[in-house]
């Protein structure tokens, strides 16, 4: 039985080592994704909720004037820094 089993491993052994290998780092990484994961839904949350808001007139035109940026982006930085800053 031992010999089988040595002969295999001769044969198998950088294939069982690679997926071993892979099978590791994808449990190292999966926390990483996770939290961008999270984060991706943090920042698409902030930009609808700060659109509703600030897509009134007034408001509107304030941030355009103030940041010279289009209401849009300016929203999207602050979602960003929002969620970015949350931790």
């Amino acid at each position: 039985m031992g010999s089988k089993f040595l002969e295999w491993w001769k044969r198998h052994r950088r294939v069982v080592t690679l997926g071993a290998f892979l099978i590791l780092f994808s449990m190292y990484l999966s926390p990483v994704i996770r939290e961008a994961k999270y984060k991706n839904d943090c920042i698409n949350n902030s930009k609808k909720g700060l659109l509703s808001v600030w897509k009134n007139n007034e408001a509107e035109k304030d941030i355009e004037e103030k940041s010279g940026l289009p209401v849009e982006e300016f929203v999207k930085i602050e979602a960003y820094r929002n969620c970015n800053h949350a931790n």
